[in-house]
């Protein structure tokens, strides 16, 4: 893919970044160093082919070319065009130390060592031990002899201290090699090399190198060292990657605005590969810094990652930042059941936190057709992909844990929709049920104007609660105290405004269906309805000073509506006396539960009732 697409690619150092990885993906979890040597041997030989390709004149290596000429054509054009040390060794005109770097720069060991062992009778004169030196380091013996470079033997040329120090061919300074390390590549090679080949350097009692302290000299110096002016940002991006430093590639990276995408594309490439650190538990932290610090190793923070830059796509992109969400669950992203765990609750998390901003529960979780059957959504046809065996678990994962979020948050409309959507009906009412007793609590506290926002609430119960008895298979599921709390508290509505209309018969015979108040004019019933109270459901019993004082001044309002009436028959009376009788059931009511009502709710009782004595 990287081949492919490489002309499309906005820049030549994006292609190499993905080259490195297609190298990457080849090699082992835990190997670094040997396919990043791989990738920058490669490029330098296609790097040699562009040279001649360039300047074919001055190269002059023929039709079809050896490995060897097209050395010796490079080496032509590198001296002649671009640098050529003060001193070379020499064999028939052709600098044989260079040849043979070259060739192990390229990654043609088998070539150098042909070539050495044809040249040997030469390399003698230099150095008696070479070629057998080799022949141990590149066959990968057991055991290479502890050999240093004789007295003798002059490391003038660069290019044969270059050699020598990558296959421990004696103690060679650094400075020794600096003509021919110019380049970032060429720098990040050496050490790598000696990296991968750490355990032959340490057989032949040289110094080697290691992943670590790489590392920290990489980020010891910096993306400054690497480009200096800030106008390449791609190439500390894949000294870093070529240094396995791949979490703090990606936080580099993703700062700078035109590579966002590349940044987190990258970071998806390397958590397929699971050579992306995560994070073992839930990080803190802002969006500012995806990097994450634990037990001294250092991780990146993939979710945030990927969830921010779903969040960053324009909403004619919502399914494309859905399939990015689905990537929190990539298999190499953990080793054990625990951390797979993990990551499909981050993924679910993730989904029910982008819903909610987005509102699109249509289109991604499906809806109820009007025959009560569920229609599925966008995105349970992968549930699979979120850690969720069936339909049942993802209603329950992600539908109903957005319904509680939603509810949690005031959103009544979307509560209503999602438990329904979820098939969890009782939980609707139980939702309404609560608002509708908020509205009437706020109205018994004097803040209308707070409940005039949820006017609408009474509207979608009744709707819900209608719709719930004409579906059969709904119906008799239901939990039967939720129905009648919905019933009871919408009938409490009907009685309230039956009151504000003044419509006070009414608003009786309303009070008195409700069966909340013991209102038969039998005192004695007082007793069970205030026992029947630790049945009922908080959004009712909260209101009950509202209720009552209600339905007193709605008896006081009848009971002085006769009162004032010129008749005096005997109905007259008789009705008279049965609102006193109504009102002293209330009173004996409200004595034995004055410690469920608001504190001054029975003195107001109280004077009602003596009006009407």
């Amino acid at each position: 893919a990287s081949s492919e697409s490489s002309q499309e690619l906005r820049s030549k150092q994006a292609g190499q970044v993905w080259s490195l990885l297609a190298t990457y993906a080849g090699g082992k979890r835990s190997d670094v160093a040997g396919p990043a040597c791989e990738y920058l041997e490669k490029t330098f030989a296609e790097h040699i082919d562009s040279v001649i390709a360039q300047y074919p004149r001055e190269a002059n290596v023929g039709g079809v070319p050896s490995v060897h000429r097209k050395i010796q054509g490079y080496l032509k054009v590198h001296f002649a065009r671009s640098y050529a040390p003060e001193f070379l060794e020499a064999f028939e005109n052709e600098a044989i130390w260079a040849h043979m770097y070259m060739l192990y720069r390229c990654g043609y060991a088998s070539e150098l060592l042909k070539y050495a062992l044809d040249l040997e009778d030469v390399i003698v004169e230099s150095d008696p031990g070479f070629v057998a030196h080799l022949k141990a380091f590149i066959n990968g013996a057991e055991q290479i002899r502890s050999t240093t470079a004789t007295t003798n033997t002059s490391l003038q040329d660069p290019y044969k201290a270059a050699l020598y120090r990558v296959i421990g061919r004696g103690n060679v300074p650094k400075k020794a090699t600096a003509e021919v390390t110019q380049t970032t590549e060429d720098y990040m090679w050496a050490h790598l090399a000696m990296v991968r080949d750490s355990a032959k350097l340490t057989a032949a009692g040289q110094p080697c190198s290691t992943l670590k302290s790489l590392q920290e000299l990489i980020l010891k110096f910096g993306p400054g060292h690497f480009d200096s002016n800030g106008a390449n940002p791609l190439l500390y991006f894949r000294v870093l990657l070529l240094s396995g430093l791949f979490a703090h590639a990606i936080d580099y990276l993703v700062r700078v605005d035109q590579y966002q995408a590349e940044a987190v594309h990258v970071a998806i490439a390397l958590a397929d590969m699971g050579r992306l650190s995560v994070p073992g538990d839930d990080p803190a932290g802002t969006f500012a810094n995806f990097l994450v610090e634990e037990g001294g190793k250092t991780s990146l923070d993939f979710t945030k990652l990927l969830v921010h830059y779903a969040r960053a796509l324009p909403p004619t992109m919502a399914d494309d930042a859905a399939q990015y969400l689905l990537l929190l669950t990539l298999k190499a992203l953990g080793t054990t059941d625990a951390a797979h765990d993990r990551q499909n609750r981050l993924c679910q998390q993730a989904f029910i936190h982008v819903l909610y901003e987005n509102r699109q529960y249509t289109h991604y979780l499906g809806h109820v057709n009007p025959e009560g059957t569920r229609v599925r959504g966008y995105l349970e046809k992968y549930m699979p992909l979120m850690g969720l065996r069936n339909s049942e678990e993802f209603s329950q994962n992600i539908i109903t844990k957005l319904a509680d979020h939603s509810r949690d948050e005031g959103r009544l409309t979307d509560t209503v929709m999602l438990y329904n959507l979820a098939e969890r009906h009782s939980a609707v009412l139980n939702v309404l049920n609560k608002q509708l007793g908020e509205v009437l609590f706020l109205r018994s506290t004097g803040r209308e104007s707070e409940a005039g926002e949820l006017a609408d609430i009474e509207g979608i119960a009744r709707t819900v609660l209608r719709h719930y008895r004409n579906q059969d298979n709904v119906s008799r599921d239901l939990d039967t105290n939720a129905v009648m709390t919905c019933n009871t508290l919408l009938e409490v509505i009907d009685f309230l405004r039956a009151y504000d209309r003044r419509s006070y018969e009414q608003a009786l015979n309303c009070v008195e269906h409700t069966g909340l108040l013991p209102l038969t004019g039998d005192v004695t019933q007082a007793t069970q309805h205030a026992d029947r109270i630790r049945t009922l459901d908080d959004a009712i019993t909260k209101n009950f000073s509202l209720i009552l004082l209600t339905a007193m001044d709605t008896l006081l309002q009848l009971y002085s509506g006769l009162k004032e009436s010129a008749f005096l028959d005997t109905v007259k009376q008789s009705n008279m006396l049965m609102l006193r009788r109504k009102a002293r059931g209330l009173m004996v009511f409200a004595g034995m539960i004055q410690f469920r009502m608001q504190p001054d709710t029975y003195a107001k009782l109280n004077r009602m009732d003596v009006f009407m004595n």
